[in-house]
């Protein structure tokens, strides 16, 4: 990271710093090298008198938190293939196709991401070459290769393990590697030796997971698409349930009101990952609308369409009890490419956040999430100076995050290249 000691006061008609309270009129940023020394209405914020300062001023515009992505894949594509295939790619491939998306992420204001599973150590070797100055992307917090079942959902990027015995070397080993936390594959997915209704691990397996990793200061995240995968992820006391499907094991939709409250309790995040099945739906649309759609496309449509509906209204029921929600996109798995976390964002202020309780989500809400609140989230001094400016207010519409007109990550401004270059990335719906 940048170590200039240079002052930066970065001055916006408006200035979110994402704590709660509504934005500030006129506000000003002022930087010194990688971090935040002061924030507050521009006529309260100035440099010591007589420095050298950069002075950038954006009237009209937003200055608020790089964005927090709680949920990516930058082994990804977004092109649908599925991940059984993409752990068929040799890991080269892998880590430069993590870079292309590293880049896509950051250009989009995305400053912060966790990484929710990636083969072998292509993300290791991505976060060093960033760390060395060889390419770009955002700040990473990684696990490094899932935790699995044999046969289980992602079990093919490296880490099938059998019994408690297993999940805790396995924990210990990711540790050493350089895990930042643990993400465990609490059901199956949509690996095809898996099963998505039964849980994968036990709850003793789980145990030993999250013992190990809360041992050493490491928080744990379990994949869980339905029930009982939840269930028994809480009485494993992990720290984030990410999907959060309330399927039975007979395929059926049913709410849990129980687990929901047991989610609340706990106070456990939630990372619903809305978008990742509109964005598959999004791709029949295209396809119908372009040459039509074969039977079993039709079908698989309108299974989508009941998915989005029974997803939606769950988190809303969720949003309305309190429980703490925040923006982890998935991409790039599946159809859903990086670039576009906005879209998370949006289908949570859908699902019942006000616009600002959504930019809370990706900002310091997320940040809180993946135990870096103390370092980026919010723009407050002492925090590293993570920065994007929107045109537009996105306290009142949350889709003007696609607007981003610079990224600051530690202080330094990021050559993001052409508007039109960066426009491109954007992942359109069927008008």
């Amino acid at each position: 990271m940048p170590t200039n000691g240079g002052f930066k006061l970065i001055t916006a008609s408006r200035l979110i710093d994402a704590k709660g309270g509504p934005p500030i009129d006129n506000g000003a940023v002022l930087v010194q090298g990688t971090s935040i020394l002061a924030v507050g209405r521009a006529s309260e914020v100035a440099a010591p008198e007589g420095a050298d300062v950069q002075i950038m001023d954006y009237p009209g515009k937003t200055v608020m938190p790089g964005m927090v992505d709680c949920h990516t894949h930058h082994n990804g594509f977004g092109d649908g293939r599925a991940g059984d295939e993409l752990a068929l790619l040799d890991d080269e491939i892998l880590t430069l196709q993590s870079a292309r998306n590293a880049r896509s992420s950051l250009y989009s204001g995305v400053t912060s991401i966790r990484e929710n599973g990636p083969k072998n150590y292509t993300m290791f070797r991505l976060r060093d070459s960033i760390n060395m100055g060889i390419t770009v992307g955002p700040r990473m917090v990684l696990c490094g290769r899932p935790v699995a079942i044999i046969g289980g959902h992602m079990g093919y990027f490296g880490s099938e393990v059998t019994g408690p015995i297993e999940t805790r070397a396995m924990t210990r080993q990711l540790i050493k590697e350089g895990a930042d936390y643990i993400k465990v594959t609490a059901t199956g997915g949509s690996t095809r030796t898996s099963f998505p209704l039964k849980p994968s691990f036990t709850v003793e397996e789980l145990l030993a997971i999250t013992d190990e990793a809360h041992k050493f200061g490491k928080l744990t995240a379990t994949h869980c698409v339905s029930s009982q995968g939840i269930a028994n992820s809480l009485d494993a006391d992990v720290d984030m349930i990410i999907h959060c499907v309330f399927k039975e094991g007979d395929g059926t939709d049913v709410f849990r009101q129980d687990i929901a409250d047991r989610i609340g309790e706990k106070g456990v995040f939630v990372n619903p990952t809305l978008h990742v099945g509109r964005s598959s739906r999004w791709k029949l649309e295209h396809k119908q609308e372009a040459q039509g759609l074969t039977p079993e496309e039709a079908t698989a449509l309108e299974a989508a369409y009941r998915n989005n509906e029974v997803r939606l209204e769950d988190s809303r029921k969720m949003i309305e009890m309190g429980l703490k929600l925040i923006t982890g996109s998935d991409s790039s798995w599946g159809d859903y490419q990086l670039g576009n976390t906005v879209y998370e964002t949006e289908l949570l202020v859908e699902a019942g956040y006000t616009a600002m309780q959504g930019v809370q989500s990706v900002t310091s809400e997320a940040a809180k999430a993946l135990g870096l609140d103390n370092i980026v989230g919010t723009l407050e001094a002492g925090k590293e100076a993570d920065i994007i400016i929107v045109d537009g207010d996105p306290s009142q519409d949350i889709n003007a995050l696609w607007n981003i007109d610079e990224v600051f990550l530690a202080g330094e401004d990021v050559d993001r290249g052409s508007f039109d270059s960066n426009s491109t990335v954007r992942q359109p719906p069927v008008v």
